[in-house]
This record gives structure tokens, C-alpha cells and sequence, in this order.
């Protein structure tokens, strides 16, 4: 299984944009984002004004895609369940800050950047072939 651990990893460094999935009032609604990652606890920043921030302080729940971006068939990818918890913690904002933020935001002490943090519920690696799907352990 340690393999395996790795092998996700591996997907969600390389793979640091995906797709993640919030609850709009009652559908689901899927947006790029750009992630960081700390073994499988993600983060990415955000404005506060958005769409998605409304949405997660409503319902937490986010489902998170990453990987399979050569479009060949044989790729594995990973899927992340988990929570969302947001903070506009100004150490963490620095420690992720990357300078093509700076096409997004005024600078790192723009006052609408938050972070959002994704704790995994959980990870699953996938292939193409439905029977290709195996459960990370995440303790």
C-alpha cells in the first residue's frame, strides 16, 4: 500500500492544477484552481468575494480532481474528498504565495485573499479502467 501512497503523492505534487467541486445552493459547480499540497492536505487561495467562499461557508464538502492531464488513456489520477475549512491567515497566505499570483491579486496583503485548506475525508488513485481504483490510507 506504501506504493500506492506514493504513487498518489506523486499525482498531487506534478498535478498542481485541478478541478474542485463545491454545493451552489443544491448542484454541484466545478472550478480550476491552483493547489499546494502538504502530503495529502491541500490549500489554494482565494478571493473572499467569490462564489465558491459563500458556497463553502454553507456546506464545507468538496470533491477535488488532479492528474490525467496528457489526455492518454492510460493515466491515473487522483479523486479527494474532504472538508473545507478558510482562513486569512497572513503567515500562511506568504508561505504560499508564488509571484503569478500577483495576475490575481494587489499583492500578498491584498485584504480578499483567504486560504482554503482541504482536509481529505478521502484519496482515491484511479486509471481509466473502473476496476483500477485503490483506497489511500491516510493515517
Amino acid at each position: 500500500m506504501a506504493d500506492e501512497r506514493d504513487k498518489a503523492l506523486k499525482i498531487i505534487e506534478k498535478n498542481t492544477v485541478g478541478t474542485m467541486s463545491t454545493v451552489s445552493v443544491d448542484k454541484p459547480v466545478s472550478r480550476y484552481m491552483y493547489f499546494f499540497n502538504e502530503g495529502f492536505i491541500l490549500y489554494t487561495l482565494t478571493d473572499k468575494r467569490t462564489h465558491k467562499v459563500e458556497d463553502l461557508e454553507k456546506n464545507p464538502n468538496v470533491f477535488i480532481l488532479l492528474g490525467y492531464d496528457t489526455g492518454l488513456l492510460n493515466n491515473k489520477y487522483v479523486e479527494i474528498a474532504g472538508q473545507v475549512s478558510i482562513t486569512d491567515d497572513q503567515s500562511l497566505i506568504e508561505h504560499l504565495w508564488s509571484p503569478y499570483m500577483n495576475a490575481i491579486f494587489d499583492g500578498k496583503d491584498d485584504p480578499n485573499i483567504v486560504v482554503l485548506k482541504i482536509l481529505p475525508d478521502t484519496v482515491t488513485l484511479k486509471g481509466t479502467k473502473d476496476s483500477e481504483m485503490i483506497s489511500i490510507d491516510l493515517n
